[in-house]
């Protein structure tokens, strides 16, 4: 009990005392909370008049405001107050997520006088930028007259004092800001250093974008009209990021709206396209890089579709994801170019774009780990770009100058080819004219023994020999064209020509052939073609005999076919189809006939390439097809000059076939319908039979109707043999007394007995092919020779012959085999003749005596043809002479020379190897005299074709 009693009334006193010592240490503890709260603030900035530029970030302290709830009053209360820490580098990065961002800095001014003061806010286009100053409101700066857009408040400072100034500022992008302060002086000249700076890449992008226009223009090369265009596209990004146009964005993303973001997609789309063209891909094995850079295109393209109708978000992830892509894509291509091909421009290429892309991956870094400011990111962006545009240019015209190079050395080869050409042109001149000599005397002989009496067999081996001469003459004069063709020295000369005697005189010289292969060769001229246009006869004749020898080539069954047809809308385009049936057309002839570069140079090729130079020299165009039914055509067209003077049609002079009946007898349907086209338009009445059974049940028919046929067209190749039917349907006739005109159509190296063909009742035999031209003459002349009723007699196919016994001629030949052909040939047609060796010889003759004619030979020893010929034509004029008619004799085909020759004061130019008849024909022409007829006692002779 003692103890109990004296130990409680201390227990109160024990509890009291610990309660003290909690208040205590509360009160100690917020004594020492406000003491450390102003230690751990950001620095107060110290005003000196030395300062020019200052970055705020180390004297701002923050306040997170998420829900954007605190206005300035409440900022300024200590609740709030005290809740600001110094601001680190993650403060100055906003966004949706950080919401509001209040900074708060003060400023002191330990001078006598005021401090003016500049704060400058990048990028300007943050939301809600807001100064206070002691809860008061700072207005900002107007920067109407400044170039660009700012976001500047002026902030003066009295001397003396100490000033607390509070940021508001929020945006709802990813933004960096950077809070600066500028004296007057120190922001003047920043500007004018940013300004200068910026004109001077504007000036330098100017230059670029003109200079690309001029060579685009100059170069006709749309990879400058591309880079010209990126040119431009990066002045309006830097017109764009810098502010001049809108609010100032910065090249570094997001950015906000689709202005920034279009021309950004922009210059990758070029950067592609620019890659396409250029290439930077190896052409000789491009594999799929092709298809992937133009679906890269097409994806840009979409994307700058897709960010001009969606918001600032969906854009900036098409950016992000782009630019990245496009930038690998590229440098791969390039790279295995560059191990393809091992270009320097390429790994002139490859190297710039990895600097470029290493520099600017160097200048995000450093943006994003804030080692350096806004501004200069912005003008390391600009000057990247700068950078590659003017390399890419660079690289453009390195490209165009290596080409020129190129080119120079390419017309610097051709040249010397030219040159080597035209002596080829010469040779081959030379030994045309050797192989044509004695070629000339072996057909000369062979017309001469024609005139002999011969056997059977000798008459076959005479005449096979005159079919191989010819042959071997088309051989020479296609050889010829190929060899001596050069678009570069062609020169097309526009006389008058008559385009179906063209094509029938074209055709004509593959008689020989389509008679060996035994090959139907048809010719439809459509009757609105005209007759009378304006060309080059020779290069329309070398362009028809490139394209018939391709058909034969390729020919394997069936028949030959010629179509040429008039335009209907533009006067003098001429179509021609040449179809066949056989092999088709391959790869290589097609790329010689579109003029590309090819490496086959086999003679169908060079062909090809030849008729492709000639159509386009006449201004036409030239493509291949393969129709339905498996012909294979080649078309052509040329565009011809028509004349002032009025035409006459080609029905002009056929009035003695008008209303005429004429029955066709062929199994090939095609060759009936073409000649019943072509007849009909002459005013003909036209029946067709495809077997010889038909043609008999027609012809009765035309009997039993009292319309019997006038005229008979048979083809000796029909199944039951031409001669045959035109037997059968003779005989039927001959009954009736109403016997129509018969004609035989046969290839050329057919021969016929004439007695079988006078008792077949057939009067003439024409060659396939048959043209038009050659049908209207014949009809023709068989309706003329009915209408006089001037029968003729059974020798009608043996040699007219001329009886010129009055004439003399003088020969210049210095071959003593021909000089002796020709003698036997005028020999044979009555004529005197004289021969000398050479052109010095042939003046001294003519002047010493009178000639009727001269055939003068055109190279000569001493003095040639050409020469002597000036000599007697200008002998003549002093001397007041007649002018005797000279036939030039030459072995040389080309126009060219036929034209100097005739320019020279020639009357005629005859090519060797020449004929009987065409010499008695030219001597007739020119001398005056006309021919009576003399039999030749020839058993078998081939009837007039």
């Amino acid at each position: 009990m003692p103890s109990i009693a004296t130990t409680s009334p201390t227990a109160p006193s024990t509890v009291n005392k610990s309660r003290s010592y909690r208040r205590l240490r509360r009160c100690l503890g917020l004594l020492l909370l406000c003491i450390s709260t102003p230690s751990l603030a950001a620095p107060v900035l110290v005003l000196d008049s030395s300062q020019n530029n200052t970055n705020l970030a180390d004297y701002t302290d923050v306040l997170m405001d998420p829900n954007a709830r605190y206005r300035i009053d409440a900022i300024q209360q200590p609740e709030l107050n005290t809740q600001f820490r110094p601001s680190g580098i993650a403060d100055f990065q906003l966004s949706s997520a950080t919401g509001r961002l209040w900074f708060r800095f003060t400023l002191r001014n330990t001078s006598n006088e005021t401090q003016q003061q500049l704060l400058q806010i990048q990028p300007s286009d943050a939301n809600h930028i807001e100064v206070y100053r002691e809860g008061e409101i700072v207005a900002p700066v107007p920067t109407s007259k400044l170039i660009r857009s700012e976001a500047l408040f002026a902030i003066p400072v009295a001397a003396n004092s100490q000033s607390t100034f509070y940021l508001r500022i929020e945006s709802p992008i990813a933004r960096r800001i950077a809070i600066e302060l500028h004296s007057y002086a120190s922001f003047l000249g920043q500007v004018s250093k940013r300004e200068f700076t910026n004109a001077a890449f504007y000036g330098m992008l100017v230059l670029l974008l003109l200079f690309n226009l001029v060579s685009a223009f100059l170069y006709k090369d749309r990879l400058f009209i591309y880079q010209a265009l990126n040119c431009g596209l990066i002045i309006v990004c830097q017109l764009l990021a810098w502010g001049y146009i809108g609010e100032a964005q910065g090249l570094i993303p997001p950015w906000r709206g689709a202005s920034l973001i279009t021309a950004l997609l922009a210059i990758c789309t070029l950067e592609l396209l620019y890659a396409q063209s250029f290439p930077v891909f190896p052409v000789n094995r491009a594999q799929h890089w092709p298809a992937i850079i133009r679906t890269a295109i097409l994806i840009n393209t979409l994307a700058i579709a897709i960010g001009l109708i969606s918001d600032g978000r969906s854009a900036t992830i098409l950016v992000h994801t782009l630019i990245p892509a496009n930038v690998l894509l590229l440098f791969i291509m390039s790279l295995h170019c560059y191990l393809v091909s091992y270009s320097r421009l390429i790994i002139y290429y490859l190297t710039t774009r990895a600097v470029v892309i290493l520099l600017y991956s160097v200048a995000l870094l450093s943006y994003f780990l804030n080692l350096s400011d806004i501004p200069l990111i912005n003008t390391a962006m600009i000057a990247l770009a700068t950078s590659a545009a003017i390399s890419q240019t660079c690289l453009l015209f390195t490209r165009h100058h290596l080409r020129q190079r190129k080119q120079a050395q390419d017309d610097q080869h051709i040249a010397v080819l030219g040159e080597v050409n035209r002596a080829k042109t010469d040779i081959l001149a030379r030994i045309t004219h050797d192989i044509r000599t004695p070629l000339s005397a072996m057909i000369g002989v062979t017309e001469l023994l024609h005139d002999t009496r011969l056997t059977a067999s000798q008459e076959d081996y005479i005449s096979t020999l005159q079919r191989s001469s010819h042959e071997l003459l088309q051989l020479l004069d296609e050889a010829s064209q190929a060899v001596r063709f050069s678009e570069s020295d062609v020169e097309l000369s526009n006389q008058l020509i008559n385009l179906p005697e063209i094509i029938d005189e074209s055709l004509a010289g593959f008689r020989n052939i389509a008679a060996e292969q035994a090959i139907e060769l048809i010719c439809d001229i459509d009757s609105e073609v005209r007759e009378q246009l304006i060309g080059d006869p020779s290069r329309i004749r070398q362009l028809l005999s490139h394209v018939m020898n391709s058909a034969f080539e390729h020919f394997e069954s069936g028949y030959i076919l010629l179509k040429v047809y008039p335009s209907e809308t533009k006067a003098g385009l001429t179509y021609f189809d040449l179809s066949h049936r056989g092999k088709a057309f391959s790869t290589q002839e097609k790329q010689a006939l579109s003029r590309s570069i090819s490496n086959d140079s086999s003679i169908t090729n060079a062909r090809f390439a030849i008729a492709t130079q000639l159509i386009s020299l006449m201004r036409g165009q030239v493509n291949v097809r393969t129709s339905p039914n498996g012909a294979h055509i080649l078309s052509f067209s040329l565009l011809l000059g028509v004349p002032k003077i009025s035409e006459q049609g080609s029905t002009a002079g056929t009035e003695l076939l008008q209303g005429k009946r004429l029955l066709v007898v062929d199994s090939n349907q095609t060759f009936c319908k073409v000649v019943s086209k072509q007849c009909s338009t002459w005013g003909m009445q036209v029946l067709t039979a495809n077997s010889d059974n038909a043609a008999v049940a027609i012809a009765r028919n035309q009997l039993l109707l009292n319309a019997p046929i006038d005229i008979l067209l048979i083809d000796q190749a029909l199944p039951g043999g031409g001669l045959k039917l035109a037997q059968r349907i003779c005989d039927d006739s001959q009954a009736e007394n109403q016997q129509p005109i018969s004609l035989m159509l046969a290839h050329a190296n057919i021969n016929f007995d004439r007695d079988e063909l006078q008792n077949a009742g057939i009067r003439r035999v024409l060659s396939k092919p048959l043209s038009s031209v050659a049908l209207r003459s014949a009809l023709l002349a068989e309706c003329h020779f009915d209408a006089s009723i001037n029968h003729r007699s059974p020798d009608q196919y043996s040699t007219d012959a001329l009886n010129l016994s009055s004439l003399k001629c003088l020969i210049a030949e210095d071959n003593p085999t021909n000089a002796q052909v020709l003698t036997r040939m005028l020999s044979s047609l009555g004529i005197d003749v004289h021969h000398v060796g050479n052109g010095q010889q042939a003046l001294n003759s003519f002047i010493r005596g009178r000639f009727d004619f001269v055939i003068m030979d055109i190279e000569m020893p001493i003095m040639d043809g050409a020469e002597a010929t000036r000599q007697i034509r200008l002998f003549e004029g002093e001397e007041g002479r007649e002018r005797t008619p000279i036939f030039g004799l030459t072995a040389n085909t080309l126009d060219e020379q036929r034209d100097s020759y005739l320019r020279a004061g020639m009357d005629l130019h005859l090519v060797k190897p020449i004929r009987l008849w065409e010499l008695a024909e030219a001597i007739k022409r020119w001398t005056g005299y006309q021919h009576t007829k003399t039999t030749v006692s020839t058993p078998q002779t081939p009837a007039p074709q």
